[in-house]
């Protein structure tokens, strides 16, 4: 067994062999990365010329499409040749229409005008106005006194009207009319710089390489990136004086590399020996824990009995899976103890939990202490407070969500309302005391003299859940608890205020103490109303629906708890069921077996007087045009 496992140890430590191939391979690469660079430089360089060649044959056709205008084009000579007797505003026009078809014809050209020198007039196609009134006067005059020579310029902002507001960014070609002696003015054509940029563009998109255009004063004009990448290639242009620069993109570099000679051969060698030492070597070394480790196991299992002691020696059993199979039961030990730990605990805190709400002479200070610090939670037993979170519309809720996904959807709440409660020093312990009721037991801050920061507190966790949940909830929020003994009232205080919020309505913070300040209305109050509502309604008066608006209105003011609310609602249903059996038989048929079901399941599905007036309203009147 020993012999067979150091062989597959051995075996085993073939990623060191793959190492040094890794490194064979990585020496014989820096060996060619010389050829690789030449190649990289070559390339870029055939590259960056053929650009250079593109944009020298572009401005080529644009100056060659100049010339030829300027030799042959009547419309212009006359524009130069005329007297100023001979001009008219037609001459003007069609000259000036002559430049649009310049334009319109040679893609490259973004505009064209005119310098008559007789008496200083530009003509463009937009506009025809005196040096000094166009926008472009200071290069005519330097153009004027022959400091442009025929090159293309370097890149100049280019304004037609003064108020033109932002430049645009050209490369301009001035000639002389006539070519020769240039006595009689100058055509000027412009080329914006961004044209020249889209063109290479498209020509040279690449992951690889950039490339880049520059004028004579080394400002670009059009670039593919490559901004801080090293450069390979700059190419300059006899034609336009302009330079190409390219290079490889990014962090991409060419490989520097080494020639490969015979001594990185004997290198070669030499790390394979080294490898083939080190694994025989290692993989002894490596071998005697883990037959300690066999021999321990072998130890133990004997004393206890195991059930895989004596396993060692069989045949079908190497030295690995005996270690593994007593490291499953190992696991499985302590996975089911931790379990069984986890499950003991969780069902013994919500019983505390449980047993807290409830009181008794059992629930001592010392006892309170003692679980609170076995569960890992202050043990404080003055500055408590009791509060009740309720889902609001938990009836939609379970028709919208699956019994996992409310499951999830309640987590979340307790998770964010204990993170909340945390970050605000405000100490949490709560549990789902109903399907729809979080009970949460609060640290309040020593020396608190009332639950203030427990309300703003629970405002915070009412903003969060309209942010991320797609439920709402209501929090009853009882007294400050002084004592242990005062807790199981502040919780009962909790649920009083929830009580309420049928008149008070969903999605909002009710402490108790508020209610309390408030007078409450008298349940018996409105019969004399509700019978007036079922008449009216029973006659087909119009009147019913205002006198049922006046009732909602009497109970939200007269702040009805959610008992007394539905005590009043029913009365006002029973009024009207009394009222429809004095009606036909069919009409006490179409009642029974759609009206009435609706209004009890209105009432089983809403939680706010404002929900079940809409609800009444909404039911009664669709009823009304039934019948």
């Amino acid at each position: 067994m020993r012999r067979n496992w150091f062989q597959r140890l051995l075996l085993s430590y073939l990623p060191v062999f793959l190492a040094v191939a890794a490194a064979l391979i990585l020496l014989s690469v820096f060996s060619a990365g010389e050829l690789a660079k030449k190649e990289a430089v070559r390339a870029n360089r055939v590259f960056a010329e053929h650009v250079l060649q593109l944009v020298d044959q572009t401005m080529r056709t644009v100056d060659r499409q100049l010339i030829k205008e300027i030799q042959t084009n009547e419309k212009l000579a006359n524009f130069y040749n005329s007297r100023e007797s001979e001009r008219t505003a037609l001459d003007l026009y069609e000259t000036s229409g002559k430049l649009r078809e310049i334009i319109v014809n040679t893609p490259f050209i973004d505009s064209i005008y005119l310098v008559r020198a007789s008496d200083r007039t530009v003509l463009s196609p937009n506009l025809m106005a005196g040096i000094e009134q166009f926008g472009d006067r200071e290069f005519i005059r330097e153009a004027q006194n022959g400091t442009g020579g025929n090159r293309w310029t370097d890149a100049r902002s280019y304004r037609e009207f003064d108020d033109q507001g932002q430049p645009v960014t050209v490369v301009s070609q001035v000639r002389k009319v006539p070519l020769l002696g240039g006595g009689k003015g100058i055509v000027v054509v412009n080329v914006r710089t961004s044209t020249i940029a889209s063109a290479i563009k498209e020509m040279t998109e690449s992951d690889v390489s950039f490339v880049r255009l520059l004028d004579g004063d080394r400002r670009t004009l059009a670039s593919s990136q490559g901004e801080g990448a090293a450069v390979l290639t700059t190419v300059t242009s006899e034609y336009t004086g302009w330079t190409v620069e390219s290079g490889l993109q990014g962090t991409r570099s060419a490989f520097a590399g080494f020639s490969y000679t015979s001594l990185w051969s004997l290198l070669h060698v030499g790390l394979v020996a080294a490898g083939a030492v080190w694994i025989v070597l290692v993989t002894r070394r490596n071998y005697r824990p883990i037959r300690s480790i066999l021999d321990r196991i072998d130890a133990y299992a004997s004393q206890r009995n195991s059930a895989f002691a004596g396993s060692r020696g069989l045949p079908d059993q190497d030295e690995f899976r005996f270690i593994e199979k007593a490291l499953d039961d190992l696991v499985e030990r302590t996975i089911s103890y931790r379990k069984l730990h986890e499950e003991d605990l969780i069902f013994r805190k919500r019983n505390f939990f449980l047993e807290l709400l409830e009181g008794g002479s059992l629930m001592t200070d010392e006892r309170f202490q003692a679980e609170m610090c076995r569960f890992g939670m202050p043990d404080r037993t003055a500055g408590l407070a009791m509060a009740v979170v309720e889902i609001d519309k938990y009836a939609e809720l379970c028709s919208r969500y699956s019994q996992r996904d409310q499951y999830l959807l309640k987590f979340a709440l307790s998770s964010v309302i204990a993170e909340i409660a945390q970050q605000s020093g405000l100490p949490g312990w709560m549990e789902w005391t109903s399907n729809r009721e979080l009970s949460v037991l609060l640290h309040l801050p020593p020396g608190a003299e009332d639950t203030e920061a427990a309300a703003r507190m629970f405002e915070n966790v009412k903003q969060w859940t309209n942010q991320h949940l797609s439920f709402t909830v209501t929090v009853g929020l009882g007294t400050l608890a002084l004592r242990l003994g005062e807790l199981p009232g502040s919780h009962a205080e909790a649920l009083e205020a929830l009580k309420y919020k049928s008149a008070l309505g969903n999605n909002r913070i009710i402490d108790v103490t508020s209610i309390r300040a408030k007078t409450q209305g008298e349940v018996y109050k409105h019969l004399q109303l509700m019978r007036s509502i079922a008449q009216r309604f029973r006659a087909g008066e119009a009147g019913w629906e205002a006198e049922m608006n006046r009732l909602f209105a009497e109970l939200k003011e007269g702040l009805f708890s959610a008992d007394d609310a539905s005590a009043v609602l029913h009365s006002l249903i029973y009024h009207l069921q009394r009222e429809m059996t004095e009606l036909p038989p069919e009409f006490g048929q179409l009642w029974n077996d759609g009206t009435l079901p609706e209004l009890h399941r209105a009432m089983e599905q809403s939680d706010t007087l404002d929900e079940w007036r809409e609800s009444f309203t909404a039911i009664l009147t669709a009823s009304a045009r039934r019948m």
